[in-house]
């Protein structure tokens, strides 16, 4: 696995100036992004000598979690959740680095892990950096600078900028449909598949990288607000439900009529499996207003989407366009 996210250790450096509990609160939101990393499987890497990151009135990292008659104090769980943490997450090989010191935010830090980061860019793979998210530490889309390089960098504390990356990758990485396939889980995670859905991909009526953009974007929204759409007017207000999902989406997204649901050859054509069951995916984004299709379906929070609390879009197929009565 080749890690897509490193430890920042420059963001460590103002950890003696905040308050106790900021400084806990800090570390365990990062300790949540890192269950994130780890549960989507996408590699995570910190410098070797991490442990000697610089907290501050030269108090090193190690100091704190190690030695007891350290004059900052942390939590003992706290401790304890960061070390069995960092024990788990391997080393990047810096031998090829020309520097460590990087420029971001008008200022020249000392940054190894920021520094990888920015030779993989550099070498064309989108890695971010995992910085502790205290207050008015750097976030989003950042120009760092080494030796004059200048990259831009993701700086990943909250769930929004972490699909932002992944979608990032997609675009920047000229994904084809095989990498586009192992990025979703990331950059679309609150979706599911039907099986074989992504050998669609062949079949609009574009060619795959003349749509790659609109697949992002579209799939990228089905994930942010589809269900939650759903969920708000389905029941109550089921006839504002298409003209709201498509603002939210960007694109004309509309369920099929009555008659196309009870023709045989349309009901067999948006028909695929998932999770065993044989399901009917009537609902569409229009990628243009006459072909090329994302058919999905809403499935409310059941016991296998309750990790959702709106519940889960599942994308059933893409196609140029499917059977119609007539």
């Amino acid at each position: 696995m080749t890690a897509r996210f490193v430890l920042d250790e420059s963001s460590w450096s103002r950890a003696v100036e905040v308050e106790a509990s900021e400084l806990s609160n800090a570390i365990l939101a990062l300790l949540g992004r890192l269950d994130v990393v780890n549960e989507r499987n996408e590699g995570v890497v910190k410098h070797v000598d991490f442990y000697e990151s610089d907290l501050g009135d030269e108090i090193k990292l190690y100091s704190v979690l190690f030695e007891l008659d350290c004059p900052l104090l942390l939590e003992h769980d706290v401790k304890v959740l960061l070390s069995l943490a960092l024990d788990r997450i391997g080393d990047f090989d810096d031998s090829t680095l020309e520097a460590y010191d990087v420029e971001f935010n008008g200022i020249t830090r000392f940054a190894p892990g920021v520094a990888w980061g920015h030779a993989c860019c550099t070498n064309r793979h989108q890695v971010a950096m995992l910085p502790l998210p205290l207050s008015g530490v750097s976030r989003g889309e950042i120009s760092v600078k080494v030796e004059n390089v200048i990259n831009q960098v993701f700086f990943v504390v909250e769930e929004y900028e972490h699909l932002s990356f992944f979608r990032t990758v997609i675009e920047v990485e000229k994904a084809d449909e095989e990498m586009f396939e192992h990025l979703a889980s990331s950059a679309f995670p609150a979706l599911g598949w039907a099986d074989d859905v992504w050998r669609g991909l062949k079949l609009l009526s574009r060619p795959y990288v003349d749509v790659r953009s609109e697949l992002i974007r579209y799939l990228g929204a089905l994930n942010d607000y589809g269900a939650h759409c759903f969920s708000q007017y389905l029941e109550e207000n089921p006839q504002q439900l298409s003209g709201v999902l498509s603002s939210r989406v960007g694109a004309a997204t509309t369920d099929e009529n009555g008659r196309t649901k009870h023709h045989p050859a349309s009901i067999k054509d948006r028909t695929r499996s998932y999770r065993g069951d044989e399901r009917v995916f009537w609902w569409h984004v229009k990628l243009s207003p006459n072909v090329d299709r994302i058919h999905f379906l809403y499935e409310p929070v059941s016991a296998e989407s309750s990790n959702f609390e709106y519940g889960r879009i599942i994308v059933g197929l893409f196609k140029d366009h499917c059977i119609l009565p007539g």
